[in-house]
C-alpha cells in the first residue's frame, strides 16, 4: 500500500450490461495489485475491494419501491447482474434503500453481516445463518485480515416535511419472528458511520445525512463517501475529517431503475454539493460517480 499522499483516483468502467450501455465512453482500465478498487452501487451503496476481499456496504440494486403491506422480494436477477462476490456487507441503518436486498446476497455467498440489531434480525428472519451476523451498537473496532474498521454512532439526517425539517421516528426490531418480511419491516433501526483503514488509507462512509459531532471527532480522512449535506452541517463534518477527496453518495432517486440513468434534475444536486465543499476548501477533490464505474486508491 502506498502512502496517503499518493492517492491515485482513476475511472474505470467494468464491462457488460447496462454498464457498457450507460457509459460507453468511458475509459477502461483495471486497477493495479495492491490498489482499493471502489465501485458505486447507486444510492449510499459501494463496493470495495481490495486483494481478494470484497466489501459492500448499503447494497440496494432492486431499485424498486417496497409496498409496506406487501412481502418484499428483491430483484435478484438485478442484484446478480452487478454482484459477483461478497464477503463482508456494512449497513449503515435499515431502511428499505440500505437493506432490502442484504439477506440474499448474504445468503448466496455466504458474506458477514455488520449492523444493528435491526439488521440483524431482520437478516435472521430472512433465513440468513446466525454465524454470519454480527450485531453493533457503536463504538466496536473490528481487525479483518485485509482491513480494519471502527463503527460511529450517528443519527439519520433530517427531512423536510410540511415546511419543516425534521428526522424520521426512530424505530427498531427487537427479535426476528416467523413469517414473511413485509415492506414495512425496514424501520431505521439506528444510525452508524463506518471508518475504515487498509493499510495507510483511511475510508469514512455516511449512509445518510446526519452524524453526531463529537463522535466524530479526531477521525482524519483520506477517501470520504458523504451525503449531500447542507453547508452548515458540511462544514461541521469536513472540518475534524479533512478529507482529501470526497466522493458523493446518495444524490440519485433510489427507486429509478438503472437503465434510465441519472437525470439532470439529480446531477444539479450533486454538482452543488461539490460547490458547496469548494466554498469550504478548494484543496477537497471531489468526485461525482457514475453507476458501476470503479475508482482506484493507491
Amino acid at each position: 500500500m502506498k502512502t496517503t499522499g499518493a492517492i491515485l483516483i482513476t475511472l474505470c468502467l467494468l464491462l457488460g450490461g447496462w454498464q457498457t450501455d450507460l457509459h460507453a465512453q468511458a475509459r477502461v482500465e483495471t486497477a493495479t495489485q495492491g490498489s482499493i478498487a471502489l465501485k458505486w452501487l447507486g444510492t449510499s451503496g459501494w463496493e470495495i475491494q481490495i486483494s481478494q476481499t470484497v466489501i459492500l456496504i448499503d447494497p440496494f440494486l432492486s431499485r424498486r419501491e417496497p409496498s409496506l403491506t406487501e412481502e418484499w422480494k428483491t430483484d435478484e436477477e438485478a442484484v446478480l447482474k452487478a454482484i459477483k462476490r461478497a464477503d463482508y456487507i456494512f449497513a449503515g441503518h435499515s431502511h428499505r434503500d440500505h437493506i432490502a436486498d442484504v439477506p440474499f446476497i448474504a445468503k448466496k455467498f455466504g458474506a458477514k453481516v455488520i449492523g444493528s440489531r435491526t439488521t440483524t434480525n431482520i437478516a435472521l428472519t430472512a433465513g440468513v445463518d446466525k454465524s454470519q451476523l454480527i450485531t453493533i451498537s457503536g463504538g466496536e473496532k473490528f481487525d479483518f485480515k485485509e482491513f480494519s474498521v471502527q463503527v460511529v454512532e450517528s443519527e439519520h439526517g433530517t427531512r423536510v416535511r410540511s415546511g419543516h425539517r425534521r428526522r424520521p421516528k426512530f424505530e427498531e426490531v427487537t427479535k426476528p419472528w416467523s413469517g414473511p418480511i413485509m415492506g414495512d419491516a425496514f424501520v431505521e433501526g439506528g444510525c452508524y458511520l463506518y471508518y475504515f483503514t487498509f493499510g495507510n488509507l483511511h475510508l469514512l462512509h455516511q449512509s445518510t445525512g446526519g452524524f453526531i459531532e463529537d463522535k466524530i471527532a479526531g477521525l482524519r480522512t483520506d477517501v470520504a463517501l458523504l451525503y449531500p449535506m447542507a453547508s452548515d452541517d458540511l462544514a461541521k463534518m469536513l472540518k475534524p475529517l479533512q478529507p482529501k477527496t470526497v466522493f458523493a453518495n446518495h444524490f440519485d432517486r433510489q427507486f429509478m431503475p438503472f437503465s434510465e440513468g441519472i437525470t439532470d434534475q439529480t446531477l444539479r444536486r450533486a454538482r452543488n454539493f461539490a460547490k458547496r465543499i469548494a466554498d469550504i476548501d478548494k484543496n477537497i477533490k471531489v468526485v461525482i460517480p457514475k453507476y458501476f464505474e470503479t475508482y482506484a486508491l493507491e
